[in-house]
């Protein structure tokens, strides 16, 4: 088949392909089933769709209102229960919905939840952890009131990037409250003058007698509970 002839047919099949894409989009170009809070839609593609253009956001918007996301369902009703998650989509830079969310489950429903970013949080959010995240309940986090980011990342809350011991390990008698050496909730500086046993006067005399008489960085040479007596071997390190 030639010329004219060719064309006719294949300019057939195009346009069959597309009737068909109309007619019939699940089998045809659907990537899997709906998620389970859309599957009435899974025959009305085009709630969600605009023809050629894809999924937009505005459709989204339709039924699921930026300022009631996370507190009321689409019916009207609030949403209630330990396990909800706080409201959040309000305070996001741009309502991008498909940037996190793909509502065809495809082989694997885990993979239409896209990855949160805090970038995509408004910078004022972002130093608020406590809005969104419950903080733990256990011995250290306790005596903490705020600097999440002191020592975790938005990227990954676990582990956190900062290990204690790497810097000073708190055994015996150093084995206090976090406020002992850490005022006012800044956990990037220390003072050794939170224990009665040290006092700025009685470092002094004590180290130089030692001949010791740059001493402002302690633990620079007192790492733990067991080091910083007499005769300490980290003493020659400070030595001027």
């Amino acid at each position: 088949m030639k010329g004219p002839g060719l064309w006719r047919a294949v300019i057939a099949v195009l346009v069959s392909v597309l009737v068909l894409v109309f007619v019939f989009p699940e089998p045809m170009i659907s990537p899997g089933g709906m998620l389970k809070g859309h599957q009435f839609l899974s025959k009305n593609c085009f709630a969600c769709h605009t023809p050629l253009l894809g999924s937009r956001s505005e459709k989204c918007v339709s039924c699921h209102a930026v300022a009631r996301i996370g507190l009321f369902t689409t019916t009207g009703q609030p949403i209630s229960g330990k396990d909800v998650s706080v409201p959040f989509h309000q305070q996001l830079t741009e309502q991008t919905c498909t940037t996190c969310h793909a509502e065809h489950a495809g082989p694997d429903a885990a993979l239409a939840m896209h990855p949160f970013s805090h970038t995509l949080l408004q910078a004022e959010v972002r130093t608020q952890c406590a809005s969104c995240h419950i903080k733990p309940q256990n011995a250290l986090h306790r005596q903490l009131t705020s600097g999440c980011q002191q020592c975790h990342s938005t990227e990954k809350w676990r582990p956190a990037t900062f290990d204690h011991a790497q810097r000073f390990v708190l055994d015996g008698d150093h084995n206090v409250a976090c406020a002992t050496c850490h005022v006012a909730n800044d956990f990037s500086r220390y003072t050794c003058y939170g224990c009665h046993e040290h006092s700025p006067a009685g470092i002094r005399a004590k180290h130089e007698r030692e001949g010791i008489r740059d001493f402002a960085n302690c633990v620079e040479c007192h790492r733990s509970a067991e080091e910083g007596g007499e005769g300490d071997e980290h003493h020659g390190n400070a030595r001027d």
